[in-house]
């Protein structure tokens, strides 16, 4: 082959691919099983397997030999290479093949160790060959090469070529074998076969921790797969400790169901594997039909609950084949895919060949078919469970201690499975069993043939009837039909009120007069007598509102005439205080200066209610400001001060301070108002004469001084009486100096007791005295109006509070003293509705 190319380059494969290619296999039992397959294909059909584990040279090593048809060299290079199937030619023979990518034992064998050596016997010849991950790393090859020696049968003599001795010096230097004659004694011990085949698996991989993958110690008779519990990530990576199905730990158990009708004994490290024919081994066993219509004939699935002893052994879902080879193991459908115990213990076992194997045979392609299958077996597996479990025929399951319906029994001769009779008991069978010990005579050679499953073949329906699904079919129907009628009544009853009221359309367009008619005019008769007693309320209430605006009207003009009233009070209180201000000043208050020549420096002060001193001082010559300013330097203090603070009685036992005329207990006049009266009365005075005595204390206002009450001279009162009278020639300057002369004859009482009572009467003025009374008198009549006018508004409170709690006794109306807020409230609120209502009208 390698001379045959004419200059145009080989592929060359990677050494470093045989150990990615065996990464497709999750578990080594999968491994194992295309190694199994390879001795099951009709191309090699080998009736017996013996796989072992022995030590050569040192090495552990696994041992797979099959008593098959053996391989020559060519077939034996198309085994070690890659991608070589020539099963296609068995595809229409009964006896179908299982592999067909060409890959099997590479990935099978560099998956389990890292070196693998093949002996086989042919017919004609023998041949030793080796694929070797070692050799491969440790003479740095560029691409995978296999080293190969072949012996010519039955001299045992070595077939030359120019690379035989190569390839023999590589094979005893990477394998245990390392002479020839230990290759020979191999090839011989295979003489007793006539032709077949034995691998030699060394270097097996190791855990991380250096112990070796598989456990060859706990069980001798078994191999068995250490189990890796998952871990829980989301706790302290504590063991999830969940339950594994037995044929994931044990290669025997593996391969007791490897197959769907074994017709290959396997004997696992000198023991005979007890092969199970799954699909027989169940307890109340049904079969149903898949029937898609891409399918050409209906498809058999077996149902059946699992005969384990261990109650909670997780051996019981979907066994899923293809070509008679286990594909998919106990895979949970339907109910069983719940956290519940509906669908445990139910088995189905189906071979499912239209649908494709992914490369390493442990589960297929997700394609639609693939899909519509599963969809459909969880329902015939639920309707099983429904069936024996809630139907007609109920029945009382207990996994642990169920019995197959019937025994099946493998002869070792001939591979057959013959159904033993009734009575027979499967802990009475021995461990090789052959066709001369079955009791039915009809099936006792090895030459019959097995029973024939025609009769299962040939079904058009399932076995059992599904009682429990009818059922439910026949409930969700009467639900179905129970709607459909409900629907139907609807229906009908809208069309007959919709006929009604097309009826009574018609009536009432004709004319005709009905009780309805009649009920309809009582309704509005009604209503039209709730509308006038409506309207009665609605005018009462504006009555109501009309007469409290009426009375709000009134306790205003009320209100304006009182303030009109307090207005003319305070308009008489200030003429009063005005009339007062003018007689104090006329009686006590005027001051009276000197204009004699001898007297310019002398000063007259006068002692008011409030405690003032007011000086009189002497005006002085505007035109001549010289004798301003000497004046001023040689202004001599007060000499004289009347008190007007004390009573007339007083004044003879006081100090010599003359009293002020009379006094008044609510009024204090403003100085400078009584000036401005003063001056205004003061008429007919000469623009050049000399100036007021206001005037000169305005003048020399700054310069006030209090003194102590010294008695006045009397002498120089009559100069400065004369000079106001020559000053002021008018009547009311006359009614100042009798002012100043009434202080004169006052301070004269004091030296002259009994003129007492007659100087007291002159200077009363009655006038002023009797219009005094006359404002007291008008003060007090306007205060008594005022305080009934009040107690009348308090009444008339009173009343509307009364009369609103009468007409609204529902609502909280508050004190009498908010009865405005009330009344404008209620107004307000009356008001919007009549709006409303006006609007509702219109």
């Amino acid at each position: 082959m390698a001379n045959l190319t004419g200059g145009i380059p080989l592929s060359k494969v990677s050494p470093n691919f045989l150990h990615a290619n065996s990464t497709s296999h999750t578990w080594p039992f999968s491994a194992m099983a295309e190694l199994i397959d390879n001795a099951y294909d009709p191309d090699v059909n080998a009736s017996e397997l013996w796989i072992d584990k022995v030590e050569v040279g040192g090495l552990q090593c696994m041992t797979f030999a099959d008593n098959g048809n053996g391989l020559d060299e060519d077939k034996l290079l198309k085994m070690l290479s890659f991608g070589f199937c020539e099963k296609d030619v068995y595809e229409k023979s009964n006896h179908k093949p299982i592999g067909h990518y060409g890959n099997g034992f590479k990935s099978g064998s560099m998956r389990l160790g890292q070196d693998a050596i093949v002996f086989t016997r042919h017919v004609h010849t023998t041949s030793v060959g080796m694929l070797s991950q070692t050799y491969l790393q440790k003479t740095g090859c560029e691409t995978v090469m296999v080293p190969i020696i072949t012996w010519e049968l039955p001299s045992n003599k070595k077939i030359h070529s120019g690379t035989s001795q190569n390839n023999l010096a590589a094979i005893m230097k990477y394998s245990p074998f390392t002479t020839e004659s230990s290759l020979l004694t191999e090839l011989l011990s295979l003489e007793r076969l006539k032709t077949g085949t034995k691998i030699f698996i060394f270097n097996l991989k190791r855990s991380k921790s250096g112990s070796p993958e598989l456990d060859f110690e706990s069980d001798p008779l078994d191999i068995r797969n250490p189990e890796t519990l998952a871990m829980d990530m989301t706790t302290v990576y504590r063991p999830m400790q969940e339950s594994t199905p037995e044929f994931k730990s044990s290669l025997r158990e593996y391969c007791s169901i490897l197959f769907l009708k074994p017709r290959m004994k396997i004997v696992l490290r000198g023991q005979k594997v007890k092969t199970k024919l799954i699909s027989k081994s169940l307890s109340h066993t049904e079969i149903d039909l898949y029937k898609p219509g891409w399918l050409g004939r209906p498809l058999k699935i077996v149902f059946g609950f699992t005969c384990s002893k261990d109650a909670r052994s997780e051996n019981y879902g979907l066994m899923m084949y293809h070509k008679n080879r286990l594909i998919k193991a106990y895979e949970k459908v339907g109910y069983q895919r719940q956290r519940n115990n509906l669908g445990e213990g139910v088995v189905g076992v189906v071979q499912v060949d239209f649908l494709q194997p992914i490369h390493n045979k442990q589960d297929f392609n997700k394609d639609e078919k693939y899909n519509s299958f599963m969809t459909s077996i969880a329902q015939k597996l639920n309707d099983y469970w429904n069936e024996k479990k809630c139907g007609g025929s109920r029945v009382q399951v207990a996994p642990a201690g169920n019995l197959p319906d019937w025994l099946w029994a493998q002869c070792e001769n001939c591979l057959k499975w013959r159904r033993l009779p009734d009575g027979v008991r499967q802990t009475g069978l021995p461990d090789r069993w052959f066709c001369h010990m079955n009791p039915d005579a009809s099936h006792n050679r090895c030459d019959v043939e097995e029973e024939p499953e025609d009769e299962d073949e040939a079904l058009n329906r399932p076995t059992y009837e599904k009682t429990y699904k009818k059922q439910q079919e026949e409930k969700r129907k009467l639900c179905k039909m129970e709607e459909h009628q409900r629907r139907i009544q609807k229906e009908r009853e809208l069309r007959d009120r919709e006929v009604a009221i097309q009826r009574t359309l018609q009536r009432i367009n004709q004319g005709e007069v009905t009780s309805s008619k009649n009920q309809m005019r009582k309704d509005v008769v009604n209503l039209e007598k709730a509308l006038i007693e409506s309207k009665k309320r609605e005018a009462l209430q504006k009555r109501l509102i009309l007469q409290l605006q009426e009375q709000k009207k009134q306790q205003e003009q009320q209100k304006g005439e009182l303030l009109k009233a307090a207005e003319n009070l305070r308009v008489v209180n200030m003429e009063n205080n005005n009339l007062l201000e003018k007689a104090e000043n006329l009686a006590g208050n005027s001051p009276v200066s000197s204009t004699s020549g001898n007297n310019r420096n002398q000063n007259m002060c006068f002692k008011t209610e409030d405690g003032e001193v007011i000086n009189i001082v002497e005006n002085d010559d505007p035109a001549n400001p010289q004798e301003k300013q000497r004046n001023t330097g040689k202004r001599k203090p007060v000499t004289e001060l009347i008190d007007l603070t004390l009573e007339d009685e007083d004044m003879l036992t006081s100090s010599p301070t003359p009293s002020k005329m009379f006094r008044t207990d609510d009024i204090k006049p403003d100085k400078d108002e009584l000036d401005e009266q003063l001056l205004q009365n003061s008429d007919g005075a000469e623009a050049g004469g000399p100036k007021s005595p206001v005037q000169e204390r305005k003048g020399t206002e700054g310069t006030k001084e209090k003194s102590k009450d010294v008695k006045p001279s009397i002498e120089e009162l009559d100069k400065e009486i004369d000079v106001l009278r020559k000053a002021n020639g008018d009547s009311k300057k006359q009614r100042k100096m009798t002012v100043s002369s009434n202080l004169y004859s006052k301070s004269k009482e004091k030296q002259i007791a009994p003129r007492k009572e007659k100087d007291k009467d002159a200077l009363c003025d009655s006038e002023t005295k009797q219009r005094y009374e006359e404002l007291k008198k008008m003060y007090s009549a306007k205060c008594t109006e005022v305080t009934q006018t009040m107690e009348e508004l308090k009444a008339l409170q009173d009343n509307v509070h009364r009369l609103l709690r009468i007409i609204v006794p529902d609502v909280e109306l508050g004190d009498a003293k908010d009865i405005r807020y009330i009344v404008e409230e209620m107004i307000r609120v009356n008001s919007d509705e009549s709006l409303l209502n006006a609007a509702s009208a219109t």
